[in-house]
């Protein structure tokens, strides 16, 4: 059984680490999963009438999460073809000019991607 563990246990979990190591967003979605499967012995610890949610509720975001992939697409298809220059900028320089601003530039751009991603999301799926 060591044996077993010391082979194929550790290395996996060594793998893992190092995968969430660079994808931690996937730790969020694990820790809301988990409270998520929890919520209803705590809902039903604090009031023993209270209902919960079933798995249909995830659909809404998985059609938010589709719904912005296809806009995304949609989007960058318009810019291809009504304003060619700012397509080629984003695929060919933006990347280049990104590093040759200061730090803050970078923090307000990049919260300002990532807020706008998360409210789409999010109104995608009070829409849906």
């Amino acid at each position: 059984m060591k044996n077993w563990i010391d082979k194929h246990l550790i290395p996996l979990l060594k793998w893992l680490w190092n995968y969430l190591k660079v994808w931690r967003e996937l730790s969020s979605i694990v820790i809301a999963l988990v409270l998520w499967v929890n919520s209803s012995w705590l809902l039903r610890k604090l009031d023993p009438t209270a209902a919960t949610y079933d798995a249909g509720i995830f659909q809404m975001y998985l059609f938010a999460i589709i719904g912005l992939f296809l806009l995304h697409g949609i989007v960058r298809i318009l810019m291809k073809l009504i304003w060619p220059t700012s397509d080629d900028y984003l695929d060919n320089q933006f990347a280049q000019d990104f590093k040759t601003i200061t730090a803050w530039q970078k923090l307000k751009l990049s919260t300002s991607i990532f807020f706008a991603f998360l409210f789409a999301a999010v109104l995608l799926a009070r829409i849906l």
